[in-house]
């Protein structure tokens, strides 16, 4: 088996916990271990894996979400890889194993001890320039920006053909189900399970009483046009363009889900709890 590690940069945990991994995959588990290209500067290692080109079966990921958001952003539209998730970062909603357990997991892996649990991602693209933004695993967010960020802009919001709300408001929060705990929930939308086939719409404080959150299904297209204003495309919190009166976003649920491996169920409101 195939198997590469990315880690966070700067994250003398992370490298402790790289090393572990590529030794004892490499000498005792028969692993054909392989470190990201963007990793070599932290690791010395011999193979190197350059992600949305070489191939392999699976990525261990060895920090905290945003390591996994920045690597999911690499792979693009690449499916096929399953992600074993090592937490290592300030915050591990999705991250799966502990360090002092991670030796035991990786054995697990190895001897396909595991599942796989497939989380939705969102298509995102702006319409006008066929700027094609990497799918969001967690929420898209649509805000203002440049010398108009701390004023309200102009939203323009359709389901499919059909007109949800024209919004003066400070931007707007798209989330998947899982990322509906995330900015979506602090912005007033609603807790939604994990398992739902749904995304989640929320305005960021909307001057109309009727711009309220919407749930929708994920098979229908979602377009946010700016009105006016200055606005940012912000996808897994990683800043991806500008955008400007007259433009669109148009946002879809994307066929390659993200599937990572699971030793115990994974449980949106446990992880939630202190």
């Amino acid at each position: 088996m195939r198997v590469a590690i990315t880690l966070k940069k700067n994250c003398d945990i992370c490298r402790e916990l790289a090393w572990k991994v590529l030794e004892l995959g490499e000498r005792e588990l028969g692993l054909d271990m392989y470190i990201d290209v963007e990793a070599v500067d932290e690791i010395a290692w011999s193979k190197i894996y350059k992600p949305g080109s070489d191939k392999v079966n699976a990525v261990i990921v060895i920090g905290g979400d945003g390591t996994l958001f920045r690597f999911l952003h690499k792979l693009r539209e690449c499916c096929d890889i399953t992600l074993l998730t090592v937490k290592a970062g300030r915050r591990n909603f999705f991250m799966e194993v502990k360090p002092e357990e991670l030796e035991q997991r990786l054995r697990d892996f190895a001897e396909g001890k595991y599942f796989i649990e497939e989380f939705p991602r969102l298509n995102v693209v702006i319409a006008e320039r066929d700027v094609i933004a990497p799918p969001a695993l967690n929420d898209v967010v649509i805000a203002s920006w440049g010398p108009y960020r701390y004023k309200v802009i102009g939203l323009e919001v359709h389901i499919d053909e059909e007109k949800l709300y024209s919004v003066a408001c400070d931007g707007v929060v798209i989330a998947t189900p899982v990322g509906s705990t995330a900015y979506a929930l602090s912005a007033g939308g609603p807790i939604v399970d994990h398992r739902l086939g749904c995304m989640v719409v929320v305005p960021i404080a909307p001057i109309q009483f009727n711009a309220k959150p919407v749930v929708i299904s994920l098979d229908r297209k979602l377009r946010v046009g700016v009105i006016h204003g200055d606005a940012a495309l912000v996808v897994d919190g990683q800043l991806v363009d500008r955008l400007k009166a007259g433009e669109h976003v148009e946002i879809t649920g994307s066929k390659c889900s993200a599937k990572l491996v699971r030793f115990s169920r994974f449980s949106t409101y446990a992880r939630l709890s202190p």
